[in-house]
């Protein structure tokens, strides 16, 4: 736990969490074992990516941390959804043509 504080806090909330996805002790261990070779294989800064990431979902795996590692999707810079607006056109009807008086 002490490496992963040193990882930073995305690493340790997603191995707090895979401590408690996990009813059996050994599998838990086993996974927070295949994390911190991670760690060391790929470096602190692309790991806390990755958990940032991984936080996002609902499944707390080693699986879904190598993953992203392995396809680099950690390195992608997430982009901000903008809100879809319908594009002005004279065939396109807005809420007065459904008022109703």
């Amino acid at each position: 736990m002490k490496q992963a504080e040193k990882a930073g806090q995305n690493t340790y909330d997603f191995i707090q969490k895979l401590m408690k996805s996990n009813p059996v002790i050994h599998q838990s261990y086993a996974g927070c074992a295949g994390l911190m070779r991670l760690l060391k294989a790929y470096g602190a800064v692309r790991m806390e990516a990755a958990c940032k990431r991984a936080l996002t979902g609902h499944r707390f795996k080693y699986t879904v941390i190598k993953n992203i590692l392995d396809n680099n999707m950690d390195m992608v810079e997430e982009t901000e959804q903008k809100e879809y607006r319908t594009p002005l056109h004279p065939n396109v009807r807005g809420a007065e043509a459904y008022k109703t008086n």
